[in-house]
């Protein structure tokens, strides 16, 4: 079975770029996040926190210390998810699938910069470790044991993570990192040194990055290469050789031959966040 893409611009879509788009509920929120979670999808948006169900309303899942969503990661604990916001991560509980969600606040303890969570993601060999990326570089967060983390990849914002090929990659300002334990980090490839990268995808042998000014494509070792529109390029997903871009502004692009040719699709213009499609 092979579901949709999902995209997230003032609002949620489905669809693919041969079948075109079309809006998941009559909702305009700015949506910075996007993770499914069973047969649900759970959105982060600057007005809070949303679950999605495949047919029927919306389901409100924020409370008011989570007011503004940057990022979700599928968890398991509470509700299912782990919520980030400049004010940190947070986990929420319910009493029923309908009812209302209230989140405890993880990131409390630490520095203001290093509260301020713009991207978080699971490590695959253990889901209740989660890497949150911060405006004050990478930290770890052992939940089970309520322990967190500071890493070597620091003091500078870090926007987008990826856990791929056996190891974790970072979009940072000032390129892309690489670590083998999440922990220790090293720069991957050369001539990003002063970009900033806001989006970062696994496409099956190479990563693909977006940066202030388009896309850029490598394996972590030799020198990045230019790709794409040469827009902001805040999100990016691929399946296989096929690989959309979100700009914002700019709208979305599509490649459907690993990123050699390019074309825009649909009618959006400010493109934050874009999840593959599954198979």
């Amino acid at each position: 079975m092979t579901t949709e893409w999902l995209i997230g611009e003032n609002g949620l879509f489905r669809g693919s770029p041969a079948r075109g788009w079309n809006r998941v509920g009559p909702y305009a929120y700015c949506i910075n996040g996007i993770v499914r979670v069973g047969d649900a999808v759970v959105v982060g948006a600057e007005t809070g926190c949303w679950r999605v169900p495949s047919e029927g309303r919306w389901v409100q899942w924020h409370d008011e210390s989570l007011t503004s969503v940057l990022a979700v990661a599928a968890a398991p604990v509470g509700v299912g998810i782990v919520a980030a916001s400049a004010f940190g991560i947070a986990t929420g509980e319910a009493d029923s699938p309908t009812g209302p969600v209230r989140w405890t606040p993880l990131s409390d303890p630490l520095p203001v910069n290093a509260r301020y969570s713009n991207a978080i993601i699971a490590d695959p060999s253990d889901p209740l470790r989660w890497f949150v990326g911060t405006e004050a570089g990478v930290l770890v967060r052992e939940h089970a044991a309520g322990r967190w983390h500071f890493t070597s990849l620091a003091d500078r914002p870090v926007h987008a993570l990826c856990a791929a090929a056996g190891v974790f990659w970072a979009g940072a300002d000032g390129g892309v990192w690489r670590s083998a334990d999440g922990l220790s980090w090293a720069r991957a490839g050369a001539g990003l040194d002063d970009a900033v990268v806001y989006s970062i995808a696994w496409t099956g042998d190479r990563l693909v990055a977006g940066i202030e000014g388009g896309l850029v494509v490598g394996d972590g070792e030799a020198p990045w290469e230019r790709s794409g529109p040469a827009l902001r390029v805040r999100a990016v997903a691929a399946a296989a050789d096929a690989w959309l871009a979100g700009a914002s502004p700019g709208g979305l692009w599509v490649s459907e031959d690993a990123g050699r040719r390019w074309r825009r699709s649909g009618e959006f213009v400010s493109v934050r966040t874009v999840v593959a499609e599954e198979r």
